[in-house]
């Protein structure tokens, strides 16, 4: 299976190596292949919680999030977002800003990394409020606790969204005024923490508020589209599905263009490929890019498939504490440098630990025992 699931993109990053090498040389084949084997690895963290994604959408919802959905919203948020964040944050000409991104990437890192103390706060603060979800057990899902006693009781908190939304503002407070002793109070530094943080909020409610209109106005209740997707309205699941897909996008943008420091499309250079250009390395990033977000799509899909999440059932829990770490690594990361190495790990390590853990590990002594008392 695990075969099946390689091929495509394997067959991609093969291909797209040896034309790397035909056409930008040897540097740009042997960048594309460590950038994409970098993207496969991350998709592989990210399947888990894309696949709780799509159990929670009906047909052709799901389809359509599976096939199309996860690759176009990797990309829109990889390719789309550097740039509108950059415009948003200092004020500069879209049309120059994307011509930069394009032809200049180095140039165009370096006005990311500018604009990155606002939207470190934005990512911190959104993804804190859809990683509680999980911890305050908002929709009241049964569920075994895997971190034990306090984590149960996290779960059963009255009014668990009072609690998210109390813990967010608490992180975008408690971070502003650490910027801003750090700082000496400057307002070039708090202002965009403050109002970074708060625009996170915002988005994480909006966001929320048109996911309800979607589902109530496809006919379902709740976050439960069992019933959603048959009628005149399915359209507006394809809307609760774009919500979904954006929260995940918005995840792997912080988790790569801000919180790693490396935009995307100048990746090559940084792997030593610096003689390409602005263009070769720009396509040898979107390229690596469009690999990863293939075998995210059919990793996700295979997990949907085979009800992994069911099975594994500490496998969510652990996606979800991805978020939690991610969000703290951000707000951490305005006050402190993060290690590379800590930023490349930690979300395969939480993964792991999930993994391991969901294994019916007592089965299999069980078994073994019996084995050797028969034997």
């Amino acid at each position: 299976m695990a075969r099946s699931l390689l091929t495509v993109p394997l067959l991609l990053t093969v291909t797209a190596a040896a034309l790397a090498w035909l056409v930008l040389g040897p540097a740009a084949a042997l960048a594309f292949v460590a950038l994409a084997l970098l993207e496969i690895a991350m998709a592989a963290d990210s399947s888990v919680p894309m696949a709780g994604i799509a159990g929670r959408l009906h047909s052709p919802a799901r389809r359509l999030f599976l096939s199309l959905g996860i690759v176009a919203g990797v990309l829109a948020m990889r390719l789309v977002l550097p740039p509108v964040a950059v415009v948003v944050g200092s004020a500069e000409d879209p049309t120059a800003t994307v011509g930069e991104a394009v032809s200049a990437p180095g140039a165009f890192a370096a006005h990311l990394q500018e604009v990155r103390p606002g939207l470190a706060a934005f990512g911190a603060a959104f993804i804190w409020l859809v990683f509680a979800e999980y911890l305050f057990n908002t929709d009241r899902a049964s569920r075994r606790s895997w971190l034990g006693r306090l984590e149960a009781r996290l779960a059963a908190v009255a009014r668990p969204r009072v609690w998210s939304l109390a813990t967010a503002t608490t992180g975008v407070v408690l971070t502003t005024v650490l910027v801003g002793a750090a700082d000496g109070w400057s307002g070039a530094a708090v202002l965009p923490v403050l109002v970074g943080g708060a625009a996170g909020v915002g988005a994480y409610l909006g966001s929320k508020r048109l996911a309800t209109w979607a589902l109530h106005g496809g006919g379902a209740t709740g976050t439960d589209t069992a019933s959603v997707g048959t009628g005149p309205g399915a359209w507006r699941v394809h809307v609760y599905a774009s919500t979904v897909v954006f929260e995940r996008g918005l995840v792997v943008f912080m988790l790569f263009e801000i919180l790693d420091g490396v935009y995307s499309l100048s990746g090559a250079g940084v792997l030593g490929a610096d003689g390409l250009g602005a263009l070769g390395q720009a396509a040898v990033g979107a390229a690596a890019i469009g690999v990863g977000a293939l075998f995210l799509a059919r990793l996700t899909a295979h997990l949907d498939e085979a009800a992994g999440l069911k099975r594994l059932r500490y496998l969510k829990a652990g996606a979800a504490y991805v978020l939690g770490v991610l969000s703290v690594l951000l707000w951490t990361s305005l006050l402190v440098p993060i290690p590379g190495a800590l930023v490349g790990w930690f979300g395969t390590v939480v993964i792991g630990l999930a993994l391991t853990s969901s294994l019916p590990w007592r089965a299999w002594v069980r078994r073994a025992r019996l084995r050797v008392r028969s034997a």
